[in-house]
């Protein structure tokens, strides 16, 4: 009796903490994600001011009648115009992932979940992340065929981003940094892979990585940030697979670890 009464506490605890996880994670990559606008803001002020300029040209070249100077203008402005116009176009689509569900979801109602559109928001947020964004070779294989699942789109984010940032932080101290992130269908089954050329998980520690507060972690971050590993990450992940009847299997060897998760297609969560 005592034994599940702590294991009735322990899944109230890992709930909660995955219902605020993906809150948490937006917190720390929002400034990265406005670090990204910046570049299309300074494309837009230079834009701006060579416009302001040419017009300016254009004004006295009217003015003092002299037609010839007016000769080389129309090019340079029109591309200046376009420029500025693409530039908006990026910075609305930017604009409008900061003001989607993407960001202000955060415990998602129970509906319809496209695996694919999870991967491609954890990238837009992971984007952020300088060490993901430059230093990682990364390659996305996503199955087109895909079925949609019944669940919460967050906890399907959360998953993802968890072993995303894992695989980041095993490939710390790696030369070649390669990330490989996989969904197919196989015998009514959504499978993802999630693969890394990190430092691997040693044998003795596999059976232990799903365990609250278990970790192989030495407390650096992969942006060389001190972290506290508490070891929850994958106990979330074991728990939200649970919910979706979903399994997860990892295999590793120094320089290549890949997790496999399998969810059953035709599932709808427990809660």
């Amino acid at each position: 009796m005592g034994n599940r009464v702590e294991s009735s506490r322990e899944r109230m605890l890992l709930r909660k903490i995955a219902e605020n996880y993906y809150g948490v994670f937006l917190v720390r990559v929002i400034e990265g994600i406005v670090h990204n606008l910046n570049g299309p803001l300074q494309i837009l002020y230079i834009r701006s001011e060579q416009l302001e300029q040419s017009l300016e040209q254009l004004r006295s070249a009217i003015q003092s009648e002299a037609l010839t100077e007016l000769e080389g203008l129309p090019g340079p402005m029109e591309e200046r115009i376009t420029s500025i116009s693409r530039t908006l176009d990026k910075l609305n689509a930017q604009l409008g992932n900061l003001t989607s569900d993407l960001i202000v979801e955060r415990c998602s109602m129970v509906g319809d979940v496209k695996i694919n559109k999870a991967i491609e928001d954890c990238i837009f947020l992971l984007n952020a992340d300088m060490f993901f964004k430059h230093r990682v070779k990364k390659v996305f294989k996503l199955d087109d065929a895909l079925p949609v699942l019944r669940g919460r789109r967050t906890d399907f984010r959360v998953i993802i981003l968890i072993l995303v940032q894992n695989a980041l932080e095993a490939m710390v101290d790696v030369q070649d940094k390669h990330l490989v992130v996989e969904t197919s269908t196989q015998e009514d089954k959504v499978i993802i892979t999630v693969q890394d050329t990190g430092c691997g998980i040693p044998e003795q520690d596999r059976e232990h990585i799903y365990k609250l507060f278990f970790t192989t972690k030495k407390g650096t971050g992969h942006e060389a940030k001190l972290d506290e590993h508490v070891g929850i990450g994958l106990s979330l992940v074991s728990l939200l697979l649970e919910d979706y009847n979903g399994t997860i299997e990892c295999e590793s060897v120094p320089g290549k670890t890949t997790f496999t998760i399998e969810i059953p297609c035709l599932v709808e969560s427990s809660g």
